[in-house]
């Protein structure tokens, strides 16, 4: 069953760094077989308070797939920059 990464940005602390960071991880992401769905700063809320600065929905073929991608040497040295630049939040979506 696919699995799904929902990112949200609540925040933009450092755009040099958050760019560093999106420039890298689209490879990575491709590289572990990953799809974006959707990746946009155009979100508004529809109820429930403030809406988060942007989001991002990335498909994954299954969980063991998504796990395997966010998990590589090749993340986990691209990810302090977008610990350094952002707020955020992330969640794992299966499908049933």
């Amino acid at each position: 069953m696919a699995a799904y990464l929902l990112v949200e940005i609540l925040e933009i602390t450092d755009a040099g760094k958050y760019g560093q960071y999106i420039n890298a991880v689209k490879s990575v992401v491709e590289k572990g077989e990953g799809e974006y769905v959707v990746r946009t700063d155009r979100v508004r809320p529809f109820f429930g308070g403030r809406a988060p600065v942007r989001i991002i929905l990335i498909r994954f073929k299954d969980t063991e797939s998504l796990d395997a991608c966010f998990s590589s040497e090749e993340y986990r040295r691209i990810a302090p920059l977008r610990g350094m630049s952002t707020r955020s939040r992330a969640y794992v979506i299966e499908e049933d």
